[in-house]
C-alpha cells in the first residue's frame, strides 16, 4: 500500500492499516474469506466518494471533458488488489498479446512499435490500400454493463470463489461526488467499473477481449497480411487502433461488430473522436470512406501520447523536436527560480527526462546523434545557470555512488531503450514482431547482427526502426560481446529466410556442451529434439566450425545478465551498464588527486566510495549535501585562480593578505582559518566528550569513517557542514564566522533533523541518540534546556 494517497469515504488512510496492522490482519483476512465463500460485502465496500479530474487543459466547462476518479476505502482496495493479483494470472492465458494493457510482461511501446512497422510496410507495398482506425469509446469504463462483466469471467474460468467476490463488490454500488469541495447525495451506481479500483482495469479488458476475439476471428475483416499472419488491432485498455485492409468492406464489417457487442456489453463507439489514418487512397475513395462509414480521415493522430501520421517521415519532427521545444521554454522558466545545483539537477531528473523516456521507449527512429549533443547544450544551460561549468559533464551524469550527481545523460537513456527493442532480435520469441519488422528481410536476424549481412543486404537499413536499432547496436557490439554470443542461433543466420519466422530457434546456449576447458556441438542424436532433420543438423556445424575460430563465451556476458536474462528493469539495468563504461576514464577523478596532494597523502579509495555512498546521507537536505560535493570537486574560486582567470595582479589570500590564496589554504592553511577550526574542533570535542586527530579530509570532506564513532559520526558530520557552509558566507571578505553563529547553525541543522524524522517515521530514539550529546553540551555550558 502506497502512502499519501486519499482515503474514502470511511476517512482511514493506508498509514493507519500499516500502523495496526497487527491488529488487523485477522479480522481483515476473515471478512475477505467470507466473502469468497458467498456471504455479504461491508456496507463500507459499496460507497465511495467520487472526485472529477480533467482530462485536458481545454475546455474544461464540458462535463465530458473530465474523469470520474472514485476515491475508495482502503480495506476494499487491499481485498480488491488480492483479488486483481489472481485474476492477471487467468488473464495472462486468456487475453491475447494484442491488448498491451495492465498485464505483466506487456508494453505500451509494443504498440505504437507495430503501428510504425505497419506504416513502413504500407510505404513499400505501393498497391496495398489500408486505413489505421484509432478507436475512441464513449465513457469506455462507465458503461460496461454488470451481468455481462460477470458472466463473461464466469466463461473464463475464474473459479467460484472469485465469482463470489465479484458478485459482493459490484452490486448495489452507491456514490457521492465532491464538487467544489462540497459532498453531494447519494447516487446508485449499476454499471461501469470504478476508476480507481485496483481491479477495474482487468475488469474492462477482460470484457473487452469478447470483441477483440470477434475483430480477429471474422474473416470478412482483412488485417494487415504479412505471409500468413493479418495484423488486424492492437490495443493499450480502451486505446483501440485498426489495421486493416480493403478499408470499405473491412470497416464496414468492424463497426456492424462493435454495434452487436455493444448491444450486450455497453461499449459504444464515439464517431466524432474515432480518427483514421490512411494509406493509398485516392480522394474519391477517402470522400467515399467517410460518407460510408461516418468516420473522419486525418492528418495526424495523438495515439498513446504520440504523434502518428501516414508517413513515419514526420516522428521525429511532431514528437522529439515538439517536446523539446516544450522543454526548453519550460527550462527557460525554471531558469528564473532560486534552485541550488541539485535541485536543478533533479529538474531535470524528475520533469525532463520522463518526458524524453517516454519518447525514447516508444519511438527507436533516431539515427543520428546530433540532437543529443543539442540537448545537452540545453540541458548544462540550464544547471550551470548560462555561465562556464565548474565540473565535466561525464561526471555530473555519473552514479552517486561513483562519486557523481546522477545528471541523466539522455543519449545513454536513448541507447539503453533501444537495446530493450534489440532484445526482440535476440531471443527470437516474439515472431509477430519479428515478422513484421523484418517483413523485407533477405537474412535471418542474427545473421545481421553477428554476420554482417548488412554488407550484402543494404536495404535492410532502408527502414526507420531497423536502421535506429542496428546503429546503437554497431556502437556497442564489441564492448558487449568479444566471443560469439551465448543467444546466437546458428541455423536462424544460415536458414532462408521466410516471410513467417518458426517459433523456435536452438542457441547455442542449448546446442554447445563442455569439452574439458572448451565448449563443443552436441551430437545430431542429442539434439533431435531441437533440429528437425540432419540437414539443419549440418548447416548448424557448418556455421559452428567458422565461429569455433572466433571463439565462444564461456560465462554469460554482461548483455544476458543485464538484458536477456531478466524481465524487470531492463532499462536501468541497461543505462546502468553503459553509464560505468562511460564513465571509466573517470573512476580516479582528477580533484581527488588535487586532495591527495594538498593533504599530503592518498586517500583510500575505501574512503571515497564510503562518503559516496553512506557519508552524505546523514541528511535529506540538498542544501548540506551540496556543499560535500562542491568540497570535492574543489568548487569555489579562489584568488590563485581569479587572478589567472582575469589577469589580475593580486592573488593573496583574501584573509591573511600574506600567502598565494589556494583553495587549499583559503580552507586549512591560512591563520585565520585555522584558529577558526581550531575552536571548532574544541567545542566538538566538548560534546562528544573524547578526543580525535584533527585530520583535514575528515574536517573538510567528511570522510570521518575511522575517525569518530557510529554513533556520533551524525553529529560531526552536521557539525563541520555547518562550519564549512558559514566559512563560504564569509568567503571574499577578511571576516570569520562566530562561535555563536556556528551554534545557532547547528541548532537549524538539529531541528531539520528531528522534523525529517517524524516525516519519513524514523522514531524519537533515533534522532534523540544523534542529538542527545548536543543538548546536554548546551544545558552545560550555555544554560539552553529547549532547542
Amino acid at each position: 500500500m502506497q502512502l499519501g494517497k486519499s482515503p474514502g469515504p470511511d476517512g482511514l488512510t493506508s498509514r493507519y492499516y500499516k500502523a495496526l496492522k497487527e491488529w488487523l490482519i485477522q479480522p481483515l483476512k476473515e471478512v475477505c474469506n467470507e466473502i469468497l465463500e458467498g456471504k455479504r460485502a461491508p456496507e463500507s465496500w459499496k460507497e465511495a466518494y467520487i472526485t472529477l479530474i480533467p482530462k485536458t487543459e481545454i475546455e474544461k466547462t464540458q462535463l465530458k471533458n473530465y474523469r470520474p476518479i472514485s476515491l475508495l476505502n482502503v480495506d476494499y482496495k487491499i481485498f480488491a488488489d488480492i483479488l486483481a493479483k489472481r485474476l492477471k494470472r487467468v488473464l495472462m492465458e486468456k487475453i491475447h498479446r494484442d491488448q498491451a494493457g495492465f498485464l505483466p510482461k506487456r508494453h505500451l511501446s509494443d504498440n505504437v512499435r507495430n503501428i510504425i512497422d505497419i506504416l513502413e510496410l504500407l510505404e513499400v507495398n505501393i498497391n496495398t490500400k489500408a486505413v489505421l482506425i484509432f478507436v475512441d469509446a464513449e465513457k469506455a469504463f462507465d458503461n460496461i454493463s454488470w451481468s455481462f462483466m460477470k458472466k463473461n469471467l464466469h466463461g473464463m474460468g475464474v473459479g467460484q470463489g472469485f465469482e463470489n467476490g465479484m458478485g459482493a463488490i459490484y452490486s448495489e454500488q452507491k456514490a457521492k461526488l465532491i464538487v467544489n469541495n462540497v459532498i453531494t447525495e447519494e447516487l446508485k451506481m449499476e454499471k461501469g467499473t470504478r476508476q480507481g479500483c485496483p481491479i477495474s482495469p482487468l475488469l474492462f479488458i477482460s470484457v473487452l477481449e469478447v470483441l477483440l476475439n470477434m475483430i480477429r476471428d471474422d474473416q470478412q475483416v482483412k488485417g494487415v497480411q504479412v505471409g500468413a499472419k493479418h495484423y488486424k488491432l492492437r490495443a493499450f485498455a480502451d486505446d483501440l487502433v485498426l489495421t486493416l485492409q480493403e478499408p470499405d468492406t473491412s470497416t464496414k464489417r468492424v463497426l456492424e461488430l462493435i454495434q452487436e457487442f455493444g448491444q450486450v456489453a455497453g461499449f459504444k463507439l464515439n464517431k466524432q473522436k474515432t480518427k483514421v489514418l490512411e494509406k493509398k487512397l485516392t480522394v474519391m475513395e477517402r470522400e467515399k470512406f467517410q460518407n460510408e462509414t461516418g468516420l473522419t480521415v486525418v492528418k495526424k493522430v495523438k495515439y498513446l501520447g504520440v504523434h502518428l501520421t501516414s508517413k513515419n517521415l514526420n516522428l521525429y519532427k511532431d514528437n522529439y523536436e515538439k517536446c523539446w521545444s516544450e522543454i526548453k521554454k519550460d527550462l527557460e522558466i525554471w531558469s528564473n527560480l532560486k534552485l541550488s545545483m541539485l535541485g536543478r539537477i533533479a529538474v531535470i531528473k524528475m520533469n525532463v527526462l520522463p518526458r524524453m523516456l517516454f519518447l525514447f521507449q516508444t519511438l527507436q527512429i533516431l539515427d543520428k546523434m546530433d540532437c543529443f549533443k543539442r540537448w545537452q547544450k540545453d540541458i548544462s544551460k540550464f544547471v550551470w545557470q548560462g555561465k562556464k561549468p565548474r565540473i565535466k559533464f561525464k561526471i555530473l551524469t555519473d552514479a552517486k555512488e561513483r562519486g557523481g550527481f546522477a545528471l541523466p545523460d539522455l543519449k545513454l537513456y536513448y541507447e539503453s531503450a533501444a537495446f530493450c527493442w534489440l532484445k526482440e532480435w535476440m531471443l527470437l520469441e516474439n515472431t509477430d514482431i519479428l515478422d513484421l519488422e523484418g517483413f523485407n528481410n533477405t537474412f535471418g536476424w542474427h545473421a545481421y547482427l553477428w554476420y554482417d549481412k548488412i554488407k550484402v543486404h543494404k536495404a535492410f537499413k532502408n527502414h526507420i526502426v531497423r536502421k535506429a536499432l542496428y546503429n546503437v547496436w554497431t556502437r556497442y557490439k564489441d564492448l558487449l560481446e568479444n566471443k560469439t554470443p551465448r543467444w546466437l542461433s546458428p541455423l536462424e543466420a544460415k536458414a532462408l529466410k521466410k516471410l513467417n519466422m518458426e517459433a523456435e530457434w536452438p542457441k547455442y546456449w542449448e546446442i554447445l556442451e563442455q569439452d574439458g576447458d572448451k565448449l563443443k556441438l552436441q551430437s545430431h542424436e542429442k539434439l533431435k529434439p531441437k533440429v528437425r532433420d540432419w540437414v539443419h543438423y549440418y548447416q548448424i556445424m557448418e556455421v559452428y566450425k567458422q565461429d569455433r575460430k572466433i571463439g565462444f563465451q564461456v560465462e554469460k556476458s554482461k548483455l544476458e545478465t543485464e538484458l536477456l536474462e531478466p524481465n524487470t528493469k531492463n532499462l536501468s539495468r541497461m543505462y546502468n551498464l553503459l553509464l560505468k563504461w562511460d564513465t571509466q576514464d573517470e573512476t580516479v577523478k582528477s580533484a581527488m588527486i588535487k586532495w591527495a596532494q594538498d593533504i599530503g597523502h592518498n586517500i583510500m579509495f575505501a574512503d571515497w566510495e564510503w562518503l559516496w555512498n553512506t557519508g552524505i546521507k546523514f541528511t535529506a537536505c540538498n542544501a548540506l549535501k551540496e556543499n560535500i560535493m562542491k568540497m570535492i570537486y574543489r568548487w569555489y574560486m579562489t584568488p590563485v585562480k581569479l587572478a589567472k582567470i582575469y589577469h589580475l595582479p593580486d592573488n593573496k589570500c583574501w584573509k591573511c593578505k600574506e600567502t598565494e590564496g589556494t583553495f587549499y589554504h583559503l580552507w586549512w592553511t591560512c591563520p585565520k582559518i585555522k584558529a577558526f577550526w581550531e575552536m571548532i574542533y574544541n567545542e566538538m570535542k566538548k560534546v562528544l566528550k573524547c578526543t580525535f586527530p584533527k585530520k583535514p579530509e575528515a574536517f573538510l570532506l567528511g570522510i570521518a569513517c575511522q575517525l569518530v564513532s557510529k554513533k556520533d559520526r551524525t553529529f560531526f558530520l552536521y557539525a563541520t557542514t555547518a562550519a564549512r557552509i558559514l566559512i563560504a558566507k564569509y568567503w571574499k571578505t577578511q571576516d570569520l564566522p562566530t562561535l555563536e553563529e556556528w551554534q545557532m547553525k547547528v541548532m537549524d541543522y538539529m531541528s531539520l533533523a528531528e522534523m525529517t524524522g517524524r516525516i519519513r517515521d524514523q522514531g524519537k530514539e533515533t534522532a534523540e541518540e544523534e542529538w542527545k550529546k548536543f543538548k546536554i553540551y548546551l544545558k552545560k555550558y550555555y544554560k539552553i534546556d529547549e532547542c
